[in-house]
């Protein structure tokens, strides 16, 4: 007891106040008296944001408190509907940068992640975000990499829809929507992982024109691009359109033999394609397609990138609800076969979100994908 550096808890318990009280034993009991430099939180609508900061502050007295809201969860090898998730670090040798702020204009993206950066001395550093709906993914992207620089672990889980009154964050004392990050340095090894399954259909064809600022793909082979999908679907492209079954066929750019996924949210009445992630002219691409085979079969193959020799004290997931929405009944089997793969002494909480964010090696750019179960792999403490 006490000797933990990290750990975890849940609670479904409906009022909040009870929830967090209960969570702060669990790890009062694995970390004992040690001081805590983050608690990181996913919880569900419903339940009191205020109610998190106040109690958490009471209880845990945690330096740092980082809680993000989500219509569903990830505890071990369980997907939630309804509670709070936490992971707690200590304060042995980690330093937590946090930061809020309610717009997205490159300059201040800028300047508030440059400023944290040049704060933080330790050499391992990684950054956390949450987008809500009303931020400019692609603003966020240019000032960060304007802070950053593209060689950095960056990670987000972004929601395009509200889920609940407000999607609320919890950073310290603010509790508001908007853009929340926390930036992490210390002694610990850090990996990645990003598991699609999608596979392509078809013939290749070329973006030949879009409108970044708009989030938009306008032309594809120099017609509009949405007529795309027409070239599959015939007589049934007006109901695909009205539908929205667009977002369950992204767009797939290939790079050095994998498909960085392109989102598409809607076909507009021009027939150009909303659409969230990397987008640029004169690349070719093909239309992606995935069923609840391929997605497992991924989630099996991830095994050859975890190091099998080496323990991951936490996995932090953020996966996917248009995966969900495929998978259906076997989305708790996708979780599952993940746990079994980490093991045991991996611990592992998660949230499902509209898209994420997270790190290329592939491409020096951070690279946006909505179809992805990504995890922070995260061994802590000496080594």
């Amino acid at each position: 007891m006490g000797k933990e550096k990290l750990a975890i808890a849940f609670s479904q318990n409906y009022d909040t106040d009870s929830a967090i009280k209960m969570i702060s034993r669990n790890i009062k009991s694995s970390l004992g008296t040690q001081p805590i430099s983050l608690a990181l939180l996913f919880f569900t609508p419903r339940y009191q944001p205020m109610f998190i900061k106040e109690t958490l502050s009471i209880t845990l007295k945690s330096e740092n408190i980082f809680a993000i809201q989500s219509p569903l969860l990830i505890f071990q090898n369980k997907i939630i509907k309804r509670g709070i998730v936490c992971c707690c670090l200590t304060k042995n040798n980690i330093s937590v940068k946090s930061s809020f702020i309610k717009k997205t204009d490159v300059t201040d993206v800028e300047f508030l992640f440059k400023k944290n950066i040049i704060s933080l001395k330790e050499k391992q550093r990684f950054l956390i975000s949450s987008l809500g709906p009303q931020i400019n993914v692609y603003n966020y992207l240019r000032g960060l990499s304007l802070a950053v620089g593209r060689n950095f672990n960056v990670f987000g889980a972004g929601f395009l829809k509200k889920y609940g009154i407000k999607n609320f964050l919890v950073v310290n004392n603010t509790i508001e929507e908007g853009l929340g990050s926390i930036i992490l340095g210390g002694k610990f090894n850090i990996d990645n992982i990003k598991v699609g399954g999608f596979i392509p259909l078809g013939k290749k064809f070329t973006i030949t024109k879009v409108a970044l600022e708009k989030n938009r793909i306008i032309e594809i082979d120099k017609k509009p691009a949405g007529l795309i999908y027409k070239k599959y679907l015939g007589d049934k492209f007006d109901l695909f359109k009205k539908t929205s079954m667009c977002s369950f066929y992204p767009i797939g750019i290939k790079n050095n033999g994998n498909y960085n996924l392109i989102h598409i949210i809607d076909i507009l009445r021009d027939d150009s394609l909303f659409c969230i992630g990397n987008i640029k002219e004169k690349t070719e691409a093909h239309i992606m397609i995935a069923t609840q085979e391929t997605l497992l079969k991924e989630v099996k193959n991830a095994v050859r990138y975890i190091k099998n020799d080496f323990d991951y004290d936490v996995a932090i997931i953020f996966n996917s609800l248009a995966r969900r929405k495929i998978l259906k009944n076997n989305a708790d089997k996708e979780i599952q076969n993940l746990k079994g793969i980490l093991g045991e002494k991996t611990k592992v909480i998660g949230l499902y979100c509209d898209y994420q964010i997270f790190p290329s090696d592939y491409i020096k750019e951070f690279t946006i994908g909505n179809y992805f179960l990504s995890m922070i792999l995260l061994k802590y403490g000496d080594y």
